[in-house]
């Protein structure tokens, strides 16, 4: 198998402590196992000094803003323990704005009943009615759904007691903006494990090549995520400068 490398889109400096890389799809960004490659497997023989950084997890050091395995894009990394912390803060506080790029495949009416019938719940507006260039937000809570519950589905307050029981308090929101009927600018603050996605296909607008949220695409051989984590928006933790950092 081909190995995959990272692309450096911002060096770590006295004056902006942090990294962030272009991670291709098909690398995870943070080591599953000792020894496996991944974005920060790469980021750490490129810039040692990132390694004496204390994350959530020790095999994470100070990864801040990670994507899926699937997923192309921006990710995160802080190069001092004091810009960790002070990421993780900005995270909690809703001033960390992860903006993504999906190419979606609008669904027909049967296509979005089938998807009703598969744990989601009635979809939260019509995607017909959105206009183009307008944003328009989606809001839920999650729960963990399938085998091993490697997929989401969205929480509302109308959902039974047992969805409810399974879900995560907190609400998730998604600012979602359609540049056309097939692409979809999206924004979060706060986020869930594949928030943007399924509430994409939630509003019934799946990514292209979604194995898990495209019930047109369920061979994951089909095609590549159609999905990037596009850009970052954030405050310097040096001098508290806003910085803005895209593909």
């Amino acid at each position: 198998m081909k190995r995959l490398f990272v692309s450096v889109l911002h060096e770590p400096s006295e004056k902006e402590p942090f990294l962030v890389l272009d991670k291709p799809s098909g690398l995870a960004s943070a080591p599953l196992r000792p020894g496996d490659d991944s974005a920060l497997t790469q980021a750490l023989s490129l810039f040692p000094e990132i390694a004496g950084v204390e994350g959530r997890k020790a095999v994470e050091k100070g990864l801040v803003h990670r994507i899926d395995t699937a997923t192309r894009g921006c990710v995160l990394i802080a190069s001092t323990q004091a810009s960790y912390d002070y990421f993780m803060k900005l995270q909690a506080e809703g001033g960390f704005i992860k903006h993504y790029t999906a190419h979606v495949t609008p669904l027909t009416v049967s296509q979005m009943a089938k998807m009703c019938s598969e744990g989601f719940p009635p979809p939260p507006l019509d995607y017909h009615a959105i206009s183009l260039d307008t944003p328009v937000f989606v809001e839920s809570q999650f729960r963990g759904y399938g085998p091993k519950h490697r997929a989401v589905r969205p929480v509302t307050p109308q959902a039974g007691k047992a969805a409810l029981k399974k879900s995560d308090a907190t609400l998730y929101r998604t600012e979602i903006m359609l540049q056309d009927q097939s692409t979809a600018l999206c924004r979060i603050s706060a986020g869930y494990r594949h928030q943007v996605r399924c509430h994409l296909a939630w509003l019934g607008l799946p990514v292209q090549h979604d194995s898990l949220y495209n019930p047109l695409s369920k061979d994951k051989a089909e095609g590549v995520l159609s999905f990037t984590a596009s850009a970052l928006d954030f405050l310097n933790p040096s001098d508290g400068r806003r910085i803005y950092i895209s593909l």
